[in-house]
């Protein structure tokens, strides 16, 4: 599956709007950059279960994570979409067939 975010979007999330009402401090929207270029469009497990909220685990660190709806198991492969107020937007990693 593939997203055509802006990078807004990937940053924000559906949280866009509430960002340029001045709920966050810059401080924070460049921390989520910051996240957001480490974790972005990678792939990793949920070691909780995320329903929609749970932790995942990428590159052998854990972060708090969640899904835009639905429920995923624990050791189900995910891959980060966008950062949302601080969390990993994931979704499930599809492989796709050969």
């Amino acid at each position: 599956m593939t997203h055509n975010f802006s990078e807004d979007e990937i940053v924000y999330g559906d949280s866009w709007g509430l960002v340029h009402r001045g709920v966050l401090e810059d401080k924070e929207i460049e921390r989520m950059k910051a996240l957001r270029d480490k974790v972005y469009g990678k792939n990793g497990i949920a070691v909780t279960t995320l329903k929609p909220i749970g932790r995942v685990e990428i590159e052998g660190k854990v972060y708090e994570a969640r899904l835009e709806n639905g429920y995923l198991d624990v050791r189900t492969k995910i891959t980060v979409v966008g950062i949302d107020f601080g969390y990993l937007l994931v979704e499930e990693l599809k492989m796709e067939a050969k």
